[in-house]
């Protein structure tokens, strides 16, 4: 498998801010606070889990999709880069060019967009919070709690979304 990577200052500027609207939505739709810490990426898990539940029925579309998984998977990337050290880039995978993150240490390369999108529309089998302390261990940096919160709200969250 052949894998380029080539950073890029603007995406980390993107991912940035749509890490601070993932903090705003959680803050404002959910009543959670997501401080930047490891542990809080068991709160992004138990939000992809309520999402993901709600899925049949609010059939979202393929946008509002992607945008959710830019958003929380740049909450998730934001959380990594600064806690443990990596840089935002683009990875040129067999021919495909992603958006993700080059570690400073031995995680090598990862694409948390990517992975929250899967973790929206494939299920718990893509758990987010499990791939997060994967990426902690594979940079050597033990694991964090293994708590997660599920959430319940009343109503669906891809109709209280108002940017898409």
């Amino acid at each position: 498998m052949t894998e380029h990577f080539k950073d890029d200052p603007d995406l980390r500027k993107v991912a940035e801010l749509y890490a601070l609207d993932a903090i705003d939505f959680a803050r404002s739709r959910f009543k959670l606070e997501l401080d930047w810490t490891d542990e809080s990426v068991a709160h992004v898990e138990s939000m992809l889990t309520v999402f993901h539940k709600q899925m049949p029925d609010a059939n979202p579309n393929e946008e509002q999709v992607r945008l959710f998984a830019k958003m929380f998977g740049s909450y998730v990337g934001e959380v990594f880069r600064r806690n443990h050290g990596a840089t935002w880039g683009m990875v040129n995978l067999q021919g495909n060019e992603l958006p993700g993150l080059k570690s400073d240490g031995s995680a090598g390369l990862f694409w948390p967009w990517s992975r929250v999108k899967k973790r929206l529309t494939d299920g718990p089998e893509d758990n987010v919070w499990h791939y997060y302390q994967v990426l902690l261990e594979r940079n050597g940096n033990g694991d964090a709690s293994n708590s997660i919160d599920v959430l319940s709200p009343k109503k669906s969250w891809w109709s209280r979304f108002r940017g898409a």
